[in-house]
C-alpha cells in the first residue's frame, strides 16, 4: 500500500501539468517581486509550499538524471549503436600489413554530466529559496550623516522577515559618518559610498559592497539625497514643531520633498548635489495655497521664511541621508553554489557534447573495407568537420584510396542553416515592421504625463520640473514663458479637461502624437492667489514630436495642427506672448503653455 502511494506521488510530481505550474508559479511570483516594490511575496506561507513542492520535483529529477547518467557511463557501444548515425562513410584501401581491430570510442564523455550538475543546481537554488522564505530577514531604514542606530530590532524602520524568522537586528552601535556620490555628465548616479564606524574602527561600504557585523551584512543602496532638518510653524497660534524631511532625488542632482502645512497650504523644497558630490548648502522653498503660488525664496541653513498667517519654518540643517539594508540570510551560501552548479552544468551541456566514434575494418585479400561513423549527443551538424578528420586519418594510411561508398548526411547542416536564415530574416523583418508602431495607450501616456509636469511647472513657477518631460528647444521655449510669468508676478493655472489621440506615428528615433483637448486656464497673482484677468476654456488640434534621447520619450516640439478656438480675447500677458511666438494674432491659453 505504501509502495503504491509513493508511486502515486511520484506521478503527480512528475506530472506535466504540475510541472508547468511549479514553473507558472514561480515565474508569477518574479514577476510580482520585480514589478511591486517593496513587495514581500518571496516571504509569504503560499510560496513556501510552491517552492517545497517545486523542489520535490527536481529532487525526482535529480535522481532520474543520476540513473540515466550511471547508465549511460557504463553502458558498453557495439558496432549496432551507430545503425542510425548521422555521420558515416565506407570506402576500400590497399590492405595494411597490420590491420587493426575494430575500433570504438567515445569522446568528451564528461558532458553527460551535463544535465544531472544543470539540475543539481536548480534543486540547490529552490531550496535556497525554501529556507530563505523560512528564516531570513531583511531589513532597512534612512540614516542621517552622524546618526547612531541602536543595537534593536526597533531601529530598522522597515523589518521583512520569513515566515518563522526574527526581526533583524545587530548587537552594537553603528554611527554613519559620512556620505558620498558622484554622477556622469548625463546625471546617472556613478558611485555612492558611506564610511560606518564600528566600535570605534570606521568602513568604508560602497554600492555592491557589504560590512559584516556579526555575521549579518550591511549594505548600501542607491537611494540617498539631502535631508531638511526644519522647525516649522503654521500659524502664529499653534506651537514649533521640529522635523527632518528626506528629499528624493528627482532628476539632474535635483532633490525634492512636500511638506504639508494644513489641508489648503504646503511648501516645496529642493536641494541640488552637482556630479562630484558638492551640495549647495541652499534649500529652495515654494509655498503653495491651493493651485496659487504664494512665495518663492531660497533658505541657507539657518535661514527663516515667513508664512502668510504669521508662521514660520527655519532651516536648522541640511545633512545627506542614506538608506542602510541589513540581511540576515544563512541559505546564501547554498544559493550561491546553486547558481554556480546551474551555470556549469549548462556550459558542459553547450560545450561539452559527447560523441561516439567508430572504425571498423574488414579485411578483403589484397584491399580492406573502412567503416568509419561518427554520433555526437546532440547538435550533429556541428560535428562534420570532426567526422571528415576521421575519414582523413584512415584514407591517409594508404597511398591510394578507391572510395566504394560514402554516405554522410550534410543535408541535415544544410537544412539547419536554412532554418537559421530564415528564422534571421522573418524575426529582422517583424522587428522592423514594428518600429513604425505605437500603441494608442503609450502614446496617451506620453502625452499625459507631459502635460501634467508642465501644467504643474507653470502653477509653482518652477521650470525645474520639466527637466523629465523635454528636450533642449521645448526646455528653453518653457523657461522663456514660466520666467515671463514670474516677472509679471503671475503663474498659470491650467486644467486638461478632455484629451484624445486620433493619431501616433514612429519614425526611428522621432515619435509624431496627433491629439484633440480642451483646457480651462486661468491667471493667479503670486502671493495672494487671486485670479487675473478672465478664466477660458480651450479646444485644440495639437502635434507632438517626441525624440528618443538614451530611451526616453521627451517632448522636442509642439504645434498646432489646426487653428486653436480660445474662450477668452485677451490675457495680461499680451506683449510678452507676441515676443516668444514672433506673432501677433489673438493669444491663447494654450500658447501660454507649450
Amino acid at each position: 500500500m505504501k509502495f503504491t502511494a509513493a508511486i502515486s506521488v511520484k506521478k503527480f510530481l512528475r506530472s506535466p501539468r504540475v510541472i508547468l505550474a511549479e514553473l507558472a508559479g514561480i515565474g508569477l511570483a518574479g514577476a510580482i517581486g520585480a514589478s511591486i516594490k517593496e513587495c514581500q511575496v518571496f516571504r509569504t506561507a503560499w510560496f513556501v509550499v510552491l517552492t517545497a513542492v517545486t523542489a520535490a520535483s527536481l529532487s525526482i529529477v535529480v535522481l532520474e538524471q543520476y540513473r540515466r547518467l550511471r547508465a549511460q557511463w557504463t553502458r558498453k557501444l557495439t558496432e549496432a549503436h551507430f545503425e542510425n548515425a548521422p555521420f558515416r562513410a565506407e570506402f576500400e584501401r590497399p590492405a595494411t600489413r597490420s590491420p587493426s581491430p575494430a575500433k570504438i570510442w567515445s569522446e568528451r564523455r564528461i558532458g553527460l554530466a551535463g544535465s544531472f550538475v544543470f539540475h543539481c543546481g536548480l534543486l540547490l537554488i529552490i531550496v535556497a529559496g525554501m529556507l530563505r522564505a523560512l528564516f531570513a530577514t531583511d531589513a532597512a531604514t534612512d540614516v542621517l550623516e552622524g546618526e547612531t542606530l541602536a543595537p534593536q530590532a526597533s531601529a530598522w524602520a522597515g523589518q521583512f522577515p520569513g515566515v518563522l524568522a526574527k526581526p533583524f537586528a545587530l548587537d552594537r552601535e553603528i554611527t554613519l559618518r559620512e556620505v558620498k556620490a558622484t554622477r556622469y555628465a548625463d546625471g546617472d548616479l556613478r558611485s555612492l559610498s558611506v564610511r560606518l564606524a564600528v566600535e570605534g574602527a570606521e568602513r568604508e561600504v560602497q554600492i555592491n559592497q557589504e560590512a559584516r557585523v556579526n555575521g549579518r551584512r550591511i549594505y548600501v543602496g542607491h537611494e540617498f539625497g539631502p535631508a531638511a532638518l526644519l522647525e516649522w510653524q503654521p500659524s502664529a497660534a499653534t506651537p514649533p514643531a521640529k522635523q527632518g524631511l528626506l528629499l528624493a532625488e528627482a532628476n539632474g542632482g535635483n532633490f525634492e520633498g512636500k511638506l504639508a502645512l494644513d489641508a489648503n497650504r504646503r511648501v516645496y523644497f529642493r536641494s541640488h548635489i552637482d556630479d562630484a558630490g558638492n551640495r549647495s548648502g541652499i534649500l529652495e522653498a515654494r509655498v503653495m495655497h491651493g493651485d496659487a503660488l504664494v512665495s518663492a525664496t531660497e533658505l541657507p541653513v539657518g535661514g527663516t521664511l515667513a508664512l502668510p498667517d504669521g508662521g514660520r519654518i527655519t532651516l536648522h540643517g541640511l545633512p545627506t541621508w542614506a538608506r542602510l539594508h541589513g540581511s540576515r540570510d544563512s541559505a546564501l551560501p547554498l544559493a550561491f553554489a546553486g547558481m554556480l552548479l546551474a551555470m556549469l552544468g549548462a556550459t558542459m551541456m553547450f560545450t561539452l557534447i559527447k560523441r561516439d566514434c567508430c572504425v571498423v575494418i574488414t579485411p578483403l585479400g589484397e584491399c580492406e573495407r573502412v567503416f568509419v561513423a561518427l554520433k555526437p549527443q546532440r547538435f550533429a551538424p556541428l560535428f562534420q568537420e570532426r567526422f571528415e578528420q576521421l575519414v582523413n586519418e584512415q584514407r591517409s594510411r594508404s597511398g591510394v584510396s578507391a572510395e566504394r561508398r560514402h554516405s554522410m548526411k550534410p543535408q541535415t547542416a544544410a537544412l539547419c542553416r536554412s532554418a537559421a536564415t530564415l528564422l534571421i530574416i522573418t524575426g529582422g523583418f517583424a522587428l522592423t515592421s514594428g518600429c513604425d508602431r505605437v500603441s494608442p495607450t503609450e502614446a496617451r501616456q506620453l502625452v499625459e504625463r507631459y502635460n501634467q509636469v508642465v501644467s504643474e511647472a507653470y502653477r509653482r513657477g518652477d521650470v525645474k520640473l520639466v527637466d523629465p518631460v523635454v528636450g533642449p528647444n521645448e526646455g528653453k521655449k518653457l523657461t522663456g514663458l514660466i520666467g515671463v510669468r514670474l516677472d509679471m508676478g503671475i503663474t498659470l493655472d491650467s486644467q486638461l479637461l478632455a484629451l484624445d489621440i486620433t493619431g501616433a506615428e514612429r519614425r526611428k528615433n522621432e515619435l509624431r502624437v496627433h491629439t484633440k483637448e480642451r483646457w480651462s486656464y486661468r491667471d493667479l497673482k503670486i502671493g495672494s492667489g487671486e485670479q487675473v484677468g478672465e478664466a477660458s476654456q480651450d479646444s485644440y488640434e495639437m502635434i507632438y514630436v517626441f525624440t528618443n534621447v538614451n530611451k526616453t520619450w521627451l517632448v522636442d516640439e509642439i504645434k498646432f495642427a489646426a487653428p486653436p478656438q480660445v474662450g477668452r480675447t485677451t490675457t495680461p500677458w499680451a506683449a510678452e506672448r507676441s515676443v516668444w511666438h514672433g506673432t501677433l494674432s489673438p493669444p491663447t491659453g494654450r500658447e501660454a503653455r507649450p
